[in-house]
């Protein structure tokens, strides 16, 4: 009797992965969501790697991705510094430093920024970009490049994907 025993738990396991296969109804597709990202597709004429690609220049772009880095961090440009954690900033103060540092490379932000963002960069970024943002002689990123090195990075990726069609 105790020989059986792992074959019959071998057979159990085996009917119950054919029931499951065979007679078990798999969950349905929400058709809302289906519609909804049918019709979302449709008004695409470009991929949305072609459309991120489109605007990865712009003011705008840079702004949002200094303040995606300050809110949640960065490791992917491996600097010897090490990564960078997020929220050493609160959220509200991330947007006035990143008009801030894009003032480095000659960037303007659409709103401008209050006179106290300096202070902001200078007591919470400077100690690792410097206060010029020129990264201490390249232990961290340096913030006056006309593009910055993580968005380099992803316009690279975005161009890569576009050969994959």
């Amino acid at each position: 009797m105790q020989k059986i025993i792992p074959y019959l738990a071998i057979l159990i396991v085996i009917i119950y992965a054919v029931y499951n296969a065979k007679f078990r109804n798999p969950k349905k597709v929400d058709e809302h969501t289906h519609t909804h990202y049918e019709e979302h597709i449709k008004t695409h004429k470009t991929t949305h790697y072609e459309d991120e690609l489109s605007h990865i220049n712009t003011n705008e772009y840079t702004k949002q991705y200094i303040i995606r880095v300050i809110n949640h961090g960065s490791d992917i440009l491996d600097f010897k510094g090490g990564e960078m954690e997020g929220g050493f900033a609160a959220h509200d103060d991330a947007e006035k430093i990143a008009c801030y540092v894009m003032e480095f490379s000659g960037k303007k932000c659409t709103t401008p920024y209050p006179k106290n963002a300096a202070m902001f960069y200078t007591s919470i970024c400077g100690g690792c970009h410097g206060d010029d943002g020129k990264g201490l002689g390249g232990t961290y990123p340096d913030l006056t490049k006309a593009k910055m090195l993580g968005i380099e990075k992803r316009e690279s990726f975005l161009k890569s994907m576009g050969m994959h069609k």
